[in-house]
């Protein structure tokens, strides 16, 4: 593996370090999370789905979900900290912020009229996963700039953004390139987990470390549905997507693909395109892989890591993710990351 990302932010003094050879914030600081579209996922365990039939769950799981909502629980996951921001519908707020009691995570919160969207999840017992979301309650302009507002009151010069899961309707499709562009003036860095018109207007910024898996990106490049990931081509496909997004404007493009690992090009003089492979693991878990690649990453870039270490922590966190059954069960870190 090449190793030629050396891409920093300013380094911090690490005075929270509890993992060995992991970067830890400093004492008082957090990972500024915008999470503008949780959900409630249920998870149904079945024998098998087949399309058209009639199906009865073994079991039902239920937790808060979308992808800034599980990148925190990643986060407190690993004995650090978060500022989570997300929109939440009045309704829904008793039953969601008690369900997010993490620890090491504040939550901030605009409220808004509606019903927090339901993600269903059906995970067979051989693994394999179907998944079904709504588009999400829609927000006005006085939500979303209220948002805006939660986020940037907590962003400071050399800390990090991170932006993921899809953004309700009524946002503006650029609203992530925006906050970016916001960051940079700060002096602060952006990472962006998205997809579709979200990720395309991050990308024509050119200002954030954008994260997308394989399917969003080919389906962003190609405009039409990718293959499905094999862990025998997936290497050469993330590396031709990730120099593919690089072109169209990308600042930094990580391309995650599924358990073969994830792929890292970085333009300039001194820019390369790199695989970084997956450890090895026996997947129980892959619901939230992707947000915990990102939290992860945003957490060590945070930390002042160098990319390509941070890249390595954040596949390794992943990894840990998914071998854990329960969707809502504790992270178990173990070797993976330790291996850091």
């Amino acid at each position: 593996m090449a190793s030629g990302n050396h891409a920093r932010v300013p380094q911090k003094a690490s005075g929270r370090g509890r993992r060995r050879g992991v970067a830890a914030l400093d004492e008082g600081a957090a990972v500024l999370i915008a999470g503008p579209n949780p959900s409630v996922d249920r998870v149904l365990e079945l024998d098998e789905f087949a399309p058209g039939g009639i199906h009865r769950a073994v079991s039902v799981q239920t937790c808060i979900g979308g992808g800034g909502v599980n990148a925190a629980r990643t986060v407190s996951r690993l004995d650090e900290s978060a500022v989570l921001v997300l929109i939440l519908p009045r309704v829904d707020e008793e039953i969601v912020v008690g369900d997010l009691q993490l620890p090491g995570v504040e939550m901030r919160r605009v409220p808004c009229a509606g019903t927090t969207r339901v993600g269903t999840i059906l995970r067979e017992r051989g693994g394999r996963l179907s998944v079904l979301t709504e588009p999400g309650v829609k927000i006005g302009a006085k939500e979303w700039e209220e948002f805006r507002r939660l986020i940037f009151m907590g962003l400071s010069s050399n800390e990090v953004l991170l932006c993921t899961g899809s953004i309700p309707p009524g946002a503006p499709p650029d609203g992530y390139a925006r906050f970016a562009r916001e960051a940079r003036h700060l002096g602060a860095r952006c990472v962006v987990d998205a997809s579709g018109e979200t990720l395309a207007a991050t990308i024509e910024a050119g200002e954030a470390v954008v994260v997308p898996n394989l399917a969003e990106a080919e389906t962003l490049l190609s405009g039409r549905r990718p293959e499905k990931v094999n862990p025998t081509d997936a290497p050469e496909r993330a590396r031709e997507a990730a120099d593919g997004l690089l072109r169209q404007g990308a600042h930094i493009a990580v391309v995650t693909a599924g358990s073969a690992g994830v792929a890292v090009a970085t333009g300039g003089p001194f820019g390369s395109t790199d695989w970084f492979p997956s450890p090895t693991v026996e997947a129980a878990n892959p619901i939230g892989a992707g947000d915990a690649f990102a939290a992860a990453l945003a957490l060590q870039l945070e930390a002042g890591t160098l990319l390509d270490e941070a890249v390595r922590f954040a596949v390794t966190t992943a990894a840990a993710h998914v071998c854990s059954l329960s969707a809502i069960s504790p992270l178990t870190v173990g070797a993976p990351a330790n291996d850091l």
